[in-house]
């Protein structure tokens, strides 16, 4: 069971009162326990960000519906954005495979005497949690986040040990959804477990890795490129000019490994130290309150006597 939310997204006070407390009213429904979740089902979402494509140098005399003719051979598209002004136009294909198609045979290619550039495009839906609990799984990342709004993909990054590594991407459905998670994570500390660690929560750019940078799409009119391209790749001959610069940039790039290193040791050790004073700070608070709750329960004994006594003096006094 997903855990979504439509809310309308206004600047409306009494909207925004609304907004908070339907939020509220989900994540009541998260207090926990939260424990064994069941697993959650991979499905292949049809029409997703992933399969968002950009059109641009379009020619300026062609109409939105020469860019649907243009990408119906290959498949279905539920979004279709064309500025005629500008040249350009957004497509939001069925699949994944289909964008990727159209991407490859449409790329570059000459239409009514332009070239059209198409690359993948994300509406920046994609949010990057950081800070988050060894026992935060997939699926309560999709739990918690899901009070914004509809996910489209949320997972816990691992390592090459499949150890959590602290750090998740969640994807929303609109864009909408992820602008109010960021909002009120960053104005807030939203925790997702019982340890009262907040997530950090930023926006975060989907980069293709299927796509990378082209030759297709590189500047070649840039003087630079020319100059940087009349030499391949090779080794340096020690001792020569290359091979003494070519050191320096190597030492600098390990001396920057060697200091994130070591400001990721201190980190981590304040993270222990911020973890023992809570654990202490918990601890003191719980002795108080059961403190307080004796002396309670001590004053309301003494107030029983009390009233004992004044009864048992005017029974006495009545007789």
């Amino acid at each position: 069971m997903l855990w979504t939310a439509a809310f309308h997204y206004n600047d409306n006070d009494d909207d925004e009162q609304m907004l908070r407390d339907r939020i509220l009213e989900r994540l009541k429904q998260l207090s926990g326990p939260l424990v064994d979740l069941p697993p959650r089902e991979d499905v292949i979402r049809k029409f997703s960000n992933h399969c968002r494509l950009w059109i641009g140098n379009l020619p300026l005399d062609i109409t939105e519906d020469d860019v649907k003719e243009l990408f119906k051979p290959y498949g279905e598209f539920d979004e279709v954005y064309f500025d005629k002004n500008k040249g350009f136009a957004f497509v939001r294909m069925d699949f994944k495979s289909n964008a990727e198609k159209a991407r490859q045979e449409l790329h570059m290619k000459d239409y009514k005497g332009r070239q059209l550039k198409i690359r993948f495009s994300s509406p920046g839906t994609a949010l990057k949690i950081r800070n988050l609990s060894t026992w935060v799984t997939n699926e309560l990342l999709e739990r918690a986040f899901g009070v914004f709004g509809e996910i489209e993909k949320s997972i816990v990054l691992t390592d090459e040990r499949g150890r959590a590594t602290g750090e998740g991407i969640v994807e929303y459905v609109k864009k909408p959804a992820a602008n109010l998670a960021l909002k009120r994570c960053m104005d807030g500390c939203f925790f997702m477990v019982s340890s009262p660690r907040p997530v950090i929560v930023e926006q975060m750019a989907v980069v293709d890795d299927n796509e990378g940078m082209s030759e297709m799409n590189i500047n070649k009119r840039n003087p630079e490129y020319i100059k940087e391209r009349q030499q391949g790749p090779r080794f340096a001959h020690p001792g020569s000019f290359e091979y003494e610069y070519g050191l320096k940039w190597k030492h600098l790039y390990e001396l920057f490994d060697k200091k994130q290193q070591a400001l990721e040791r201190e980190l981590n050790n304040e993270k222990k130290k911020l973890e023992e004073q809570i654990e202490y700070a918990k601890y003191e608070h719980e002795t108080e309150m059961l403190r307080e709750r004796k002396c309670s329960d001590l004053s309301s004994v003494a107030c029983l006597s009390v009233n004992y006594q004044m009864c048992l003096c005017l029974i006495e006094k009545k007789f």
